[in-house]
């Protein structure tokens, strides 16, 4: 095809207008692209959803029902609240007084303790003993026990180890007891 004959050749319309391919000086007309299949609008939907109008709107509301639940719950929420807090007051004045109780008695302890402290002294011991009518020896005498002879053999674990007599009891208790008994209930009060 020459370029001749290309301009000769008569045009076609699309629908984009005339194409033309252009070599130098000279333009050559190209050969229309087929066409694409028209685009059809959207595919049928089924009709669930639809545009709501402001005046169709409607909100939930507060019913007298609901309004006088709500109250209720919120009374009985507050008086609930209050009654915790009552019970919390009543605890703490309870530890309080139990706190000051505790102070007055340790207070009074100590003032026990030092009335001991003077009462078991030596001087007051003393002091008691002369007003009853006791004497200070002139010779005061202490007694020690007797030391263990080192030079005895000591005992085994498990040997029998004889008690000496206690020169306080006598050689027969029962009968020292018999005759210290009257004695006892004589001077009775």
């Amino acid at each position: 095809m020459s370029m001749l004959d290309s301009a000769v050749r008569p045009r076609r319309a699309t629908s984009g207008g005339a194409r033309y391919l252009t070599r130098g000086a000279a333009a050559v007309a190209v050969d229309a692209q087929p066409l694409a299949a028209p685009r059809r609008g959207p595919a049928e939907r089924p009709n669930h959803l639809r545009v709501v109008v402001p005046a169709e709107r409607t909100r939930r509301r507060l019913t007298p029902g609901m309004a006088v639940l709500l109250s209720a719950a919120i009374f009985v929420t507050l008086l609930a609240v209050a009654m915790a807090q009552t019970v919390l007051v009543q605890g703490q004045v309870r530890l309080d007084k139990l706190d000051a109780q505790l102070a007055d008695e340790q207070a009074r302890y100590q003032e026990l303790r030092r009335d001991v402290a003077v009462l078991e002294s030596p001087g007051r011991i003393v002091e008691a003993a002369h007003q009853q009518g006791m004497v200070e020896p002139d010779d005061l005498l202490y007694l020690q026990p007797p030391s263990p002879d080192v030079s005895a053999p000591s005992t085994t674990a498990g040997a029998e180890v004889e008690v000496p007599d206690d020169p306080t009891v006598g050689a027969n208790p029962d009968r020292a007891w018999s005759e210290v008994k009257p004695m006892l209930e004589a001077t009775g009060p």
